[in-house]
């Protein structure tokens, strides 16, 4: 079994963001990644307002091998109010993989959050572990880019706004959620999320119409990418997505990219497409099934 920790102030985070460093070492998209690889990330990540995060941990030595973290969030929806985990930062040293280290770490997390719900959006290299381990898709996001060079001039209609004032739009949004159990956008987790990240800035757009996006720059500012909008149907979402587009282009991207909601059990995932397991670890009550996890971009911690 793994060491579990329930993260406080006297934990390495140096010593955390130089394994991720390590075990991460080959990837591809690293650069976007080692932006993130740095002790303030996990310090700040690692204590959201739902409570402090649990870390999973295996060393050889006295050098760690493997880990995984699990960061709580408040959830609602018709079944009341919950705690839905997100499993992240799972990590195996390369000398150390195929001896079922990630799967160790994966059971001590779900002793330590046992009777809630976990969530992870995994790469594609962990996604076979979680399924082995119970998991199942739970939300897919579809992934759009639009180019923006050439896009004709207009004056935005939206005023650049901090995030956190959006919380009230937010609120009225998840009014119209129905039965489905999301991540809840309480100022607090705004506050969290958008103001107090320390290494990406955020910009929130309000409309009049009551509409509203949380917008951020990728990649060195050539792209745009739309993390929140409201409210959550079809014709908000667009009128946010639109004004999105004429703030990307007025601070210089090249491209917006969004991802909206799509049935989980939707055909056809392509590459870029973001894809959410998550398993439920709590008995469903008699009455009704325990209804999945609808989560946004902004749930996911690479963005």
């Amino acid at each position: 079994m793994a060491d579990l920790t329930r993260i406080s102030g006297t934990v390495d985070f140096d010593e955390i963001a130089a394994f991720q460093r390590r075990a991460f070492g080959d990837e591809w998209l690293k650069s976007e990644r080692r932006r993130l690889q740095r002790a303030e990330y996990y310090r700040w990540k690692y204590f959201p307002p739902a409570g402090p995060a649990w870390l999973a941990s295996i060393r050889s030595g006295h050098d760690m091998a493997a880990m995984a973290a699990a960061v709580p969030f408040h959830a609602a929806g018709a079944d009341g109010a919950s705690t839905a985990w997100q499993i992240c930062d799972i990590a195996v040293d390369p000398g150390f993989r195929r001896r079922g280290l990630f799967a160790r770490c994966l059971a001590a997390l779900a002793t330590a959050v046992a009777g809630d719900t976990t969530f992870c959006f995994p790469n594609r290299r962990s996604r076979a572990g979680l399924i082995k381990a119970g998991y199942a898709a739970s939300t897919l996001l579809r992934v759009r880019g639009r180019p923006l060079i050439g896009l004709a001039g207009g004056k935005s209609a939206a005023a650049v706004a901090d995030p956190v004032s959006l919380a009230g739009r937010a609120a009225a949004s998840e009014a119209n959620l129905g039965r489905h159990r999301h991540i809840r956008r309480s100022p607090e987790f705004l506050r969290w999320r958008y103001a107090a990240h320390p290494l990406n800035r955020y910009v929130g757009l309000s409309l009049q119409d009551g509409a509203g996006a949380i917008v951020r720059h990728l990649f060195g500012g050539r792209v745009g990418v739309v993390v929140e909008s409201w409210p959550d149907w079809e014709e908000g979402m667009q009128a946010g997505y639109e004004a999105a587009c004429r703030w990307a282009r007025d601070s210089g991207c090249w491209a917006l990219v969004e991802a909206r909601n799509a049935p989980a059990s939707a055909g056809g995932i392509r590459p870029w497409d973001v894809v959410c397991l998550a398993r439920e670890n709590r008995e469903p009550s008699s009455q009704a099934r325990a209804e999945p996890l609808r989560l946004r971009l902004g749930d996911w911690d690479a963005v």
